[in-house]
């Protein structure tokens, strides 16, 4: 194995380390400093996911089916399932949801209220 090719593993090994629960980054800096690789810093504030996949749509499509309701609304009842995302972030996610729905005619829009078809 190339030297490059472990430098690269220690790394990412170390960016995985810092984003989750920082155990065992002691011992991966030790490694990559006896090798001598600059450590660049980590961004921590990786975006957390709002929902895993279609269940944007079906938090969308049961609360729809209490009524129609605005973007606003549809937000505050999604946000209210996960206390930990950011709200822009939920809002923003929310947005996207209804719109890949309506290009595919699962809710209608009317003024400013999403409609369950």
């Amino acid at each position: 194995m190339q030297d490059k090719t472990i430098d690269s593993a220690l790394l990412e090994l170390r960016k995985q380390i810092i984003r989750g629960n920082g155990q065992s980054q002691d011992a991966v800096e030790t490694l990559l400093a006896m090798r001598g690789v600059d450590m660049p810093p980590v961004n921590r504030g990786h975006r957390p996911d709002v929902a895993k996949r279609y269940q944007m749509r079906l938090w969308i499509t049961k609360a729809l089916k209490d009524g129609p309701q605005t973007l606003q609304e549809l937000t505050d009842h999604i946000a209210d399932r996960t206390p930990d995302v950011p709200r822009r972030l939920v809002y923003g996610r929310v947005s996207q949801a209804l719109h890949k729905m309506y290009g595919k005619g699962l809710v209608r829009h009317k003024g400013q209220l999403w409609l369950d078809t």
